[in-house]
């Protein structure tokens, strides 16, 4: 039975499939601080099975579904991860309205509805949200949810410090090389490549992990996008930046238990933003070009290193069967030991060692030679049919 997708505004309706496992996990989590008294008491109100705090919203479901609103506990916390195990998976990261510019995030966008693509924004009065969502057809079977959201929220204060190496691999994740081949499509530009795609960020491997791209796209993008990420400032530096009035606004909002917020505003002055290439004109057309002729050029060198390693393992393959060739005296008569021993595994030895002694026999072009030998083994043994068994293929 095809799941409905998730509505990340609406309580999820899930109809029951009595032929699978259900597995979804919900979890929400604060990271610019506690959330308030009145968003504790809708995350309370939305289940009354959930581990809920003012910093975290967590539950599992293998039956029934969340009866809340994602978008209204979106409100109060920063970050929402949801993974279900018939294939959909989601990531949502809140921020305050002015945190950074909506219109940086509109080239990443494709235009689709939400959920349609991987990459969808959603601006409120108040507040505005990015999302990734990936729907794997077919499911993935067994899945856990945990933990996983802490690996990702780092995305979030990447994108508040200007790093959009996330929105463009969102962008990147739906971007099939293969559908851009028709010329009438030579007008559509490429979005912004950010910098530091060559070395990404422990968050953003795990994005890609959830909400995975093409490698040989990205392996083209890293190429075109500027060489790693900016070196951080020094604190000092940045603070001698702050006005006495900013400095004292800080030190009230720690004082009224939002520390964490102003240690991430604080970090996100000791980090430079990373520039994004200004007047770009790679078309979609030819970068789709590049990263098939990157992928053809890889899988040429994947064949020839496949090559040479099958060449290189039929010589070692060779050279051990010459070598047992040579010892194929000794080896039949050390089979009459594992023999008297009656046991399986001495039986098991035995027959693994005939097995070689054909492979080496064949390969010196002496087959009729080796038969005759086994045939006067089989005749002396004739009396264990479990050891029969064994070689009866031979």
């Amino acid at each position: 039975m095809k799941h409905p997708e998730p509505c990340a505004g609406e309580p999820f309706r899930q109809e029951q499939n009595a032929a699978m496992s259900e597995y979804q996990y919900y979890e929400f989590a604060a990271i610019d601080g506690p959330i308030s008294d009145e968003g504790l008491r809708y995350a309370q109100g939305c289940s009354s099975r959930a581990n809920v705090s003012r910093v975290r919203w967590q539950n599992t479901y293998n039956f029934g579904d969340f009866h809340g609103s994602v978008d209204t506990l979106l409100k109060y916390y920063d970050a929402h991860f949801y993974i279900a195990n018939w294939g959909t998976v989601r990531l949502g990261l809140a921020f305050p309205k002015g945190a950074f510019a909506p219109e940086a995030i509109q080239p990443y966008l494709r235009g689709g509805e939400r959920y349609e693509e991987t990459l969808t924004f959603k601006e409120t009065r108040d507040r505005c949200t990015v999302w990734w969502q990936r729907n794997e057809e077919g499911g993935w079977g067994w899945t856990e949810g945990e933990g996983l959201i802490d690996q990702l929220i780092g995305v979030r204060e990447e994108l508040m410090r200007g790093d959009y190496r996330a929105l463009f691999l969102g962008w990147l994740a739906d971007f099939d090389p293969g559908e851009w081949r028709d010329p009438r499509d030579g007008a559509v530009p490429m979005p912004p490549i950010p910098g530091g795609l060559d070395n990404l960020s422990a968050a953003l491997a795990a994005l890609i992990e959830q909400f995975p791209v093409d490698a040989d796209a990205l392996a083209v993008a890293a190429g075109l996008s500027l060489a790693t990420t900016p070196e951080p400032i020094p604190i000092a530096a940045a603070l001698e930046k702050l006005s006495a009035s900013e400095m004292r606004a800080l030190l009230a909002r720690v004082a009224e238990g939002g520390g964490a917020g102003v240690v991430a505003e604080l970090n996100r002055l000791t980090s430079p933003r990373v520039q994004i290439p200004v007047g770009q004109t790679m078309r979609c057309i030819d970068f789709a070009a590049k990263t098939i002729e990157a992928r053809e050029l890889r899988q040429k060198r994947e064949a020839e290193a496949a090559a040479v390693k099958r060449q290189h393992e039929a010589e070692q393959l060779r050279q051990h069967l010459a070598s047992v060739m040579q010892r194929a005296g000794a080896i039949w008569s050390g089979l009459d030991p594992l023999m008297a021993q009656k046991i399986a595994s001495a039986y098991d030895q035995a027959a693994a060692q005939l097995q070689e002694l054909g492979r080496a026999y064949a390969q010196a072009g002496d087959v009729a030679g080796f038969q005759q030998k086994l045939a006067e083994f089989r005749r002396r043994y004739s009396s264990r049919p479990a050891m029969l068994r064994r070689i009866e293929k031979l």
